[in-house]
C-alpha cells in the first residue's frame, strides 16, 4: 500500500472512532445537565440528602468531563483532516491523559454512587419520621417529593405502609399520607382504607431505577476508556506515518 493510501485509511480510522468519542462526550453532557435540571423526582430526592454536595459534583464532574472530550474530538478531527502533525500530537497526549483522569473518575464515582444509595435510605426514613411536623415546615418541599415518588411508584414507606406507624404526627394512628392511597386529596394524611391504601414498599422500586442509571454511566465510561485506548494507538500511528512522510518529502 502506498504512503499516501496507508494515511488515508488510518486518519479515516481515526475520524470514525472520533465520532464515536464525540457521542459519547454528548452523552456525558447530557447526563450531566438531566442531573442538574432534574427531570426526574428521584434525582432531586438525592439531592436533598445530608450530603447534597455529593450529586452536584458528580453533575458538574460530567459536564466538565463531557465537555473537554467534546473539545479533544474537535482538536483530533482538525489534525486529520488538515494533516497537521502537531494538532495530532496534541490530540495523542490529551486522549491519554483523559483516559488516565477516568479510570480515577470511575473509582470515584463508584465509591460516590455506593454512598448515595446507602444517604437516600436515611433521608427517606427520616422524612418519614418528621413529615406533617408543624414545627418543621422548612422541609415541606422535600415532603413534596417524597408524596411525588410515593404517588407516581404508587407506593408508600421505605419497606412497607407500617413504616408510617412510626410518625408521631399524625391525628389518628392508622392514617397514613393521602399520597400512599388511591386519593387526590391535597391533606397531609388520610385514612388508610382497604383497598385504598398502596401495601409495598418504595425502597425496591427506587434502588432498580438508581441501579438502572448509574450501570448506564459506567457502560459509558468502559466504552470511553476502549475508545481512547484505540484513539491513541491509531493517532500514534498517524503521527508515524506523517513523520516518515515528512522525512521523505524532504530527501
Amino acid at each position: 500500500m502506498k504512503k499516501r493510501d496507508k494515511l488515508f485509511v488510518v486518519a479515516y480510522f481515526l475520524n470514525i472512532l472520533n465520532g464515536i468519542f464525540l457521542l459519547l462526550g454528548l452523552m456525558l453532557i447530557a447526563f450531566g445537565h438531566w442531573i442538574l435540571l432534574d427531570g426526574n423526582k428521584f434525582v432531586t430526592f438525592l439531592l436533598s440528602t445530608g450530603e447534597n454536595a455529593l450529586m452536584g459534583y458528580i453533575s458538574n464532574m460530567l459536564l466538565a468531563t463531557g465537555s473537554i472530550i467534546v473539545f479533544i474530538g474537535l482538536l483530533g478531527y482538525l489534525g486529520s483532516i488538515r494533516r497537521i502533525r502537531c494538532l495530532v500530537t496534541v490530540y495523542m497526549v490529551l486522549v491519554f491523559l483523559v483516559f488516565v483522569v477516568q479510570v480515577g473518575m470511575l473509582i470515584h464515582l463508584y465509591m460516590g454512587t455506593e454512598m448515595v444509595n446507602k444517604l437516600w435510605k436515611v433521608q427517606m426514613d427520616e422524612l418519614i419520621s418528621t413529615y406533617g411536623n408543624k414545627n418543621q415546615l422548612e422541609k415541606e418541599p422535600q415532603w413534596d417529593i417524597l408524596n411525588s415518588i410515593q404517588h407516581m411508584l404508587q407506593c408508600c414507606g421505605r419497606h412497607n405502609f407500617t413504616d408510617w406507624k412510626g410518625n408521631k404526627h399524625k391525628e389518628l394512628i392508622n392514617q397514613v399520607p393521602c399520597s400512599c392511597t388511591t386519593s387526590n386529596t391535597k391533606e397531609w394524611f388520610c385514612d388508610a382504607l382497604k383497598n385504598a391504601t398502596y401495601t409495598k414498599g418504595c425502597e425496591e422500586d427506587i434502588e432498580a431505577w438508581y441501579e438502572e442509571n448509574i450501570w448506564l454511566l459506567f457502560v459509558i465510561h468502559f466504552v470511553l476508556l476502549a475508545v481512547e485506548a484505540l484513539q491513541f494507538i491509531v493517532s500514534t500511528w498517524l503521527c508515524g506515518i506523517m513523520r516518515r512522510n515528512v522525512v521523505l518529502a524532504t530527501k
